[in-house]
């Protein structure tokens, strides 16, 4: 386990996203622009969330004329982690209790089954 994936907090994750979203480094101005847009941040909070980020070795900088930053780590392997951490923390580690759940629950509607069964099926047949 990447030791920051755990103390990533939710507000910092919508910097994460910020991030992810350009494909490419940014700016603090830039990243101040979207959060403000998106969340009505002030640029303090963002250069807070951004700082902490830095600590925890989720986001690099690098200096040009001006500090650019970019994510260390993936959006999937982020997202591969926090799953992982639902399923283990509410479903005692099943995925298919989840998976039950959410159909239960009508989270999971029978077109969504359908196409994964779809996926099931192509993994099975690729020997996956």
């Amino acid at each position: 386990m990447w030791e920051a994936e755990s103390k990533i907090t939710d507000a910092e994750l919508e910097v994460m996203r910020a991030l992810w979203s350009l494909g490419e480094p940014m700016t603090l101005s830039q990243l101040k622009t979207a959060l403000a847009e998106s969340h009505g941040w002030s640029g303090d909070t963002t250069k807070t969330l951004l700082r902490r980020l830095c600590e925890k070795g989720a986001v690099g900088q690098e200096k040009r004329k001006v500090y650019y930053y970019r994510p260390l780590v993936e959006q999937d392997q982020l997202g591969r982690y926090r799953t992982q951490r639902l399923i283990d923390k509410l479903y005692s580690g099943s995925a298919k209790a989840m998976v039950a759940a959410l159909v239960e629950h009508d989270q999971l509607g029978p077109q969504d089954v359908d196409e994964l069964r779809e996926y099931f099926q192509q993994l099975w047949e690729e020997g996956k």
